[in-house]
């Protein structure tokens, strides 16, 4: 699909941090848009705060002019408002200065559309664009109601997530199963469309020498290592891979790059199952190492329990980790299944069939003959580039609306 030659301002809406979390599908896409000439605002929360009293009781209004996370000339304008230390009151205080701060920008910028990541947040959103009669997108990549860290709000999140979706101009989805829910949620079908993850094909490779790293973090060349790549959830699946582990030999390894709330919860486990030195913890690592990280391992793991929160998701890691040239092993994901069929370089496997997979992995020429069909797909279906240009353009599609 042709670029575009028309040149948006975008203002973009989400409640949670761009500078920490992530990378995700929206650094990577509209970075790339910032590269080609279009204007990124993003008003984003910042969601690892320390509450109060560990942290300040009035949080100040913060901004960066030029962030880039994923592409070097990349020129992300990224504003913070104020808001208050105290969980509870954070996000409802959030609501308040968000309308504020995106009422000066719609004044001040006139953007072409509003693109919304947002629950709470992305109710003012909504009403700034019908105020400045700016055109409204969500881009969904996840069933947002389902990440509210209290159950008993779900119903609330519910609703105001299908508000949103009905009340939607355009809606765009990672994969055909969120588009789905999408829809069934309320969203106007015939504006509802899906672009998918991708990955940077030139960054991520299988020809990446890591065997000094694999030294360094005390692995040996007959070693099989699993790797895990990102936040630590607490259904991310680890705790399983490491309960099957100790069914399979002492070779058999797991690497862990990333924190998050499981963390600690998982170095009890690796104690208590007296795995030692099997288990590797490195911590968050910045995103340019995580290729050579990908690259010291031999097998990636999306093995996370299916849930309300996992059952539509397909991280970008799945396709880091094909593009690299490693099988992946997972869960029995719908959102991932649908969009990497078998046969492609991903291990669907239930759970009663874990160990016997982990064992057939020990096969280093199993493990080279799956990692090359995963790159193999990536190359057909997951280039950023081409999925820029397909995003690009519902952009300029939506800005007309």
């Amino acid at each position: 699909m042709p670029r575009s030659r028309k040149l948006l301002d975008l203002l973009v809406v989400q409640e949670t941090d761009w500078l920490q979390r992530g990378p995700h599908q929206q650094h990577h896409i509209l970075e790339r848009l910032s590269e080609r000439g279009h204007k990124i605002v993003v008003v984003d929360f910042e969601i690892l705060y320390n509450p109060w009293p560990r942290g300040p009781l009035i949080v100040r209004r913060r901004e960066w002019p030029s962030v880039s996370r994923t592409v070097p000339k990349a020129k992300v304008h990224v504003i913070r408002p104020n808001t208050v230390g105290i969980p509870i009151l954070a996000r409802s205080f959030s609501m308040v200065t968000f309308y504020r701060e995106l009422s000066a920008l719609a004044r001040r910028l006139r953007p072409n559309l509003i693109l919304d990541y947002a629950i709470s947040t992305g109710l003012p959103a909504l009403a700034i664009a019908r105020r400045f009669n700016i055109p409204f997108a969500m881009h969904v990549l996840d069933a947002l109601h389902t990440l509210v860290p209290s159950k008993a709000l779900h119903p609330i999140a519910r609703a105001i997530e299908r508000t949103l979706l009905r009340s939607a101009d355009h809606s765009v989805y990672i994969n055909q199963e969120l588009q789905d829910y999408g829809v069934k949620m309320g969203a106007h079908k015939e504006r509802a469309h899906t672009i998918g993850t991708g990955v940077d094909l030139d960054r991520f490779h299988p020809d990446i020498e890591a065997a000094s790293l694999r030294r360094e973090l005390g692995f040996s060349q007959n070693d099989l290592v699993l790797l895990f790549v990102g936040w630590l959830y607490e259904f991310t699946g680890i705790d399983t891979i490491m309960h099957t582990m100790l069914k399979l030999p002492p070779h058999v390894k797991l690497l862990v790059v990333g924190s998050g709330e499981a963390e600690t919860k998982l170095r009890r486990l690796q104690q208590s199952l007296d795995l030692g030195e099997r288990v590797v913890f490195a911590g968050k690592q910045p995103y340019d190492l995580i290729p050579k990280f990908i690259a010291a391992a031999d097998v990636g793991l999306m093995y996370s329990n299916i849930n309300d929160v996992t059952r539509h998701i397909l991280p970008v890691k799945t396709y880091e980790y094909l593009a690299s040239g490693k099988p992946v092993l997972a869960s029995q994901l719908p959102g991932v299944m649908r969009e990497v069929p078998p046969g492609n370089g991903v291990l669907y496997t239930p759970q009663d069939q874990l160990g016997t997979i982990m064992k057939q992995l020990l096969n280093k020429e199993m493990c080279l003959m799956e990692g090359a069909r995963g790159r193999a797909f990536t190359e057909v279906h997951c280039d950023w580039e081409s999925l820029t240009d397909d995003f690009e353009q519902l952009m300029v599609t939506a800005a007309t609306y």
